[in-house]
């Protein structure tokens, strides 16, 4: 009898504990991706290699100043991965290594686009620029 209470001491011990760790897990990634909405540079290795995209992380970079963004959406596209370019005024070669993705360029209705693969419209690319700014955004939604 003295055992089993001591087993279940134990185990009521290492389940508190698990409970105590999965809770402070949840938070922190709560706490990171809030970081991630706000911004972040590669520097920031921990958000760098967690909130990413490999197709982003893999973009040229085509400014020195440049930053990162993540965010999860609501509706049909859950995830969004960004690039942000300051002082950078020339898309093509953003737009050549979507080509070389295997990406091409869809117009829409609004003289707009974005950028998908044949068949396969589970992601999307958008390239977003401001002139007077200088700004270019490379986004990635993941559906």
């Amino acid at each position: 009898m003295g055992k089993l209470i001591k087993n279940m001491k134990w185990l009521t011990r290492t389940l508190g504990l698990t409970v105590v760790m999965v809770i402070a897990l949840v938070l922190a990634d709560c706490k990171m991706m809030g970081l991630a909405e706000e911004g972040f540079k590669q520097s920031d290795r921990w958000l760098y290699y967690s909130y990413v995209d490999k197709e982003i992380k893999d973009a040229p970079r085509i400014s020195d100043d440049y930053y990162f963004r993540y965010g999860m959406m609501d509706g049909p596209s859950p995830e969004m991965s960004r690039i942000v370019f300051n002082g950078a005024t020339d898309t093509a070669a953003l737009e050549n290594y979507l080509v070389a993705l295997g990406y091409q360029y869809v117009p829409d209705d609004e003289g707009g686009g974005h950028w998908e693969r044949e068949g396969q419209r589970k992601t999307e690319f958008y390239i977003w620029q401001s002139k007077e700014q200088q700004v270019i955004h490379l986004t990635k939604y993941s559906f």
